[in-house]
């Protein structure tokens, strides 16, 4: 099977799995608000938000090594999944620990400090499990059996949910009966591994050397995901601190649209990385053909999703959101143009992933932060919501270029190809990181001269 029909088959796998989950976890707030009220239904949220923090405190960028890692001919499965568990659960330990001695500071009433501290134990099951669920995506043969697991696992949540709730259960059955069901998932985590690999590469804990060059190899991914996230929330809190409120929702309102559109190109992602991992690993060129495919039908999908967008933004807002929102249509037309260089830039990551180039991913998605922020301090006083918007489309577009030329040198036939895990040596790819560093420092001293400028001319006046 070639490979872009695997990547087809496994995103539209992913993509069913997500909206299935998500609808079923929508459900199940439903179920649990109307049952719980508005204030122990908060208190319910503010519970498992504090277990769901720490699983990803504890991530360690594993969530992404593992299924490209595992993707491999070459692969120690066993070795793999027991050194990230014993990461993790050696990370757990004292943050675990701190988390449950600070609950008393975290909730004030007898309920929440209950359930926060059985949310130590709900964080922790869920971030043993997701070494298995991470492991097994590396496997396409296994990633509709896993999804149908796990969604399985949600539905059943939901059931019972509904039934604690109907019987007037409070929020600490409920917390508990997701750690349950996390524990569960863990066992059946134990099982499919079983039925993967079986005894040819059972579960084996490395030694400490091992275990620490695991992390060390890991820490790029987790940086990784570190930006990505202070990408998505430094909009929303510096559009907070430099301007007001309505601001602040016309831009959530307009994210939240766009974070819709991005769920077919996730799915994709979700489906391209094992595939291209695999490949590369055994047959490069044919991994750099099947990325070229993937990535121009990435970019026909991300259009189709962007057009809308930027053609009926306040149709689209009014009809979602109502009427008042119909202001933010400019933040949301360029939240449409921004989802073209940010969804093919995430395209080119995935291929960079494959190819152990994370260090690369790491550098730029840094570079696009900053960029970001230096245009947020500039145009967020001057447009608030719509120069939010603006200034994600600019960091994106900032590292286009760059990420392009990397990934051309890469999959040009006449370029020697990187070899796994950053050993590389790449002049011609330092050359353009550093060109695009020094033209980032030049930027960032515009808006600095700007900002200073505009602070003496206010203390002039």
């Amino acid at each position: 099977m070639k490979p872009l029909v695997r990547i087809g088959r496994l995103s539209a796998t992913f993509l069913g799995s997500n909206l299935a989950r998500g609808a079923i976890a929508f459900a199940l707030s439903l179920v649990i608000g109307r049952a719980l009220g508005v204030e122990r239904f908060g208190r319910w949220v503010l519970c498992t938000t504090w277990a769901s923090m720490l699983t990803v405190v504890v991530d360690l960028g594993f969530g992404v090594l593992l299924p490209r890692d595992g993707a491999r001919s070459d692969a120690c499965h066993g070795r793999l999944l027991g050194g990230a568990l014993a990461a993790r659960l050696l990370l757990l330990a004292p943050i675990g620990l701190v988390m449950y001695a600070a609950a008393p500071g975290i909730a004030s009433d007898p309920e929440s400090i209950a359930g926060v501290r059985l949310g130590v134990l709900l964080g922790a099951s869920g971030a043993a499990y997701g070494c298995f669920g991470a492991m097994l995506r590396s496997q396409p043969a296994w990633v509709p059996t896993v999804l149908i697991v796990e969604t399985a696992w949600s539905a059943l949540q939901l059931a019972v949910s509904w039934i604690l709730a109907r019987s007037g259960a409070g929020v600490w059955p409920l917390v508990l009966l997701a750690t349950i069901v996390q524990l569960a998932q863990i066992g059946s985590g134990f099982v499919l591994y079983a039925m993967a690999f079986g005894d040819r590469d059972p579960i084996r804990i490395p030694s400490r050397s091992e275990t620490v060059a695991l992390i060390r190899r890991a820490i790029p991914f987790a940086a990784s995901g570190l930006v990505a996230n202070v990408q998505t929330r430094v909009g929303p809190l510096m559009l907070g601190y430099l301007s007001t409120a309505a601001e602040v929702g016309m831009f959530a309102a307009a994210s939240r649209m766009g974070t819709v559109a991005r769920l077919v190109p996730g799915a994709m992602f979700a489906g391209a990385l094992p595939v291209l991992s695999g490949e590369y690993g055994s047959d490069r060129a044919e991994a750099h053909r099947a990325y070229r495919s993937f990535n121009s039908v990435l970019v026909a999908v991300t259009l189709a999703a962007a057009i809308p967008f930027v053609a009926f933004a306040a149709p689209l807002l009014r009809l979602v959101y109502g009427d008042a929102f119909s202001k933010g249509a400019p933040a949301l037309m360029w939240i449409g143009i921004a989802l073209l260089p940010a969804v093919t830039n995430s395209g080119k990551k995935i291929l960079l992933y494959a190819a152990g180039a994370e260090t690369i991913v790491v550098r730029w998605s840094t570079a696009a932060l900053a960029v970001q922020i230096a245009a947020s301090a500039l145009l967020m006083p001057l447009a608030g919501a719509t120069g939010a918007a603006i200034s994600l489309a600019i960091g994106e577009a900032a590292i286009w270029w760059p990420l392009r030329r990397t990934v051309d040198q890469l999959v040009a036939p006449s370029v020697r190809v990187m070899p796994r895990h950053d050993t590389h040596d790449t002049t011609t790819i330092t050359k353009t990181y550093s060109r695009g560093s020094r033209v980032f420092r030049e930027f960032v001293g515009l808006v600095v001269n700007y900002r200073a400028g505009a602070g003496s001319a206010k203390t002039l006046d």
